[in-house]
């Protein structure tokens, strides 16, 4: 008998040990955003985790290469290095960085042929936005996340940002609350040497809003900006290209902000 207590004890002992050792995984990136130029180039990233993890990547892409693909639980640095770029298309990939078992995991997004913004004519739709609210001297209140995310292509919800000749340029913005559309007019310019995007929005009661966001990833193909001008939130929206404008289309833009009546910068199309 003094045997199998003997022997309950060490098993209740080592099992008491093992649970009281696990830790939960714990994996920091540095950045989940590498955007790359038309050369051969290398960027790095800092890995904090406080586990093994591994590097996956989401496609089979051959012109980057990650080094090295697997590392224990220390600070880490992880080289990511891109082939010379050929083609005319943007190109875009991710990998993902996983605990043991994948139960924690991060995403990070590698892109290629970044361009100076020519944004005449083009269309951009929210595909995501992520929105925190913040205290009273500006800190970000963590457990108050809302992430929403949208169809570029519903006209029915999310905003869309129309870019004209001239730095001119037009934000339509669907309230659900109200069942009705409205749209911003805004002046923009894009300085492609420090990849701030200057924006300055037409307010509803006639004042002027400048917004100077850094362009994370400036292409053809990919817009997105960290969005922080809202008093008492803390936004990160993605935009991705919809389309160009229609002559058809533009022409009802630009005739519904020449007829909208008052100095305000909200007006309706109808």
């Amino acid at each position: 008998m003094k045997t199998n207590k003997r022997y309950c004890f060490v098993i209740a002992m080592a099992l008491l040990c093992l649970t009281g050792c696990v830790k939960d995984y714990s994996i920091l990136v540095s950045s989940q955003d590498l955007c790359f130029g038309l050369l051969p180039d290398s960027q790095t990233i800092t890995i904090k985790a406080n586990c093994k993890w591994t590097i996956t990547k989401n496609d089979n892409a051959d012109w980057y290469t990650i080094s090295p693909m697997s590392g224990r639980a220390k600070d880490s640095i992880v080289t990511v290095t891109v082939k010379d770029f050929s083609g005319g298309d943007f190109r875009g990939s991710s990998f993902v960085i996983n605990s043991p078992g994948g139960h924690v995991h991060r995403k990070v997004f590698v892109s290629q042929n970044k361009l100076d913004f020519d944004m005449v004519n083009k269309v951009f739709g929210l595909t995501t936005l992520e929105r925190w609210n913040t205290d009273f001297y500006g800190q970000i209140i963590e457990d108050d996340y809302h992430l929403y995310e949208y169809d570029p292509y519903d006209t029915t919800k999310g905003q869309r940002m129309y870019f004209l000749e001239n730095g001119q340029g037009i934000q339509r913005r669907v309230l659900e609350r109200y069942d009705s559309v409205v749209y911003y007019s805004f002046e923009y310019d894009y300085d492609s040497d420090s990849s701030i995007f200057h924006i300055v929005f037409h307010l509803e009661d006639g004042s002027l809003e400048p917004y100077d966001p850094e362009v994370l990833c400036a292409s053809d193909s990919l817009y997105r900006i960290f969005h922080e001008y809202r008093p008492n939130f803390w936004e990160r929206a993605d935009m991705r290209k919809v389309g160009t404008i229609t002559p058809g289309e533009k022409s009802m833009l630009m005739r519904a902000v020449k007829n909208r009546k008052g100095s305000g910068g909200i007006f309706k199309t109808d």
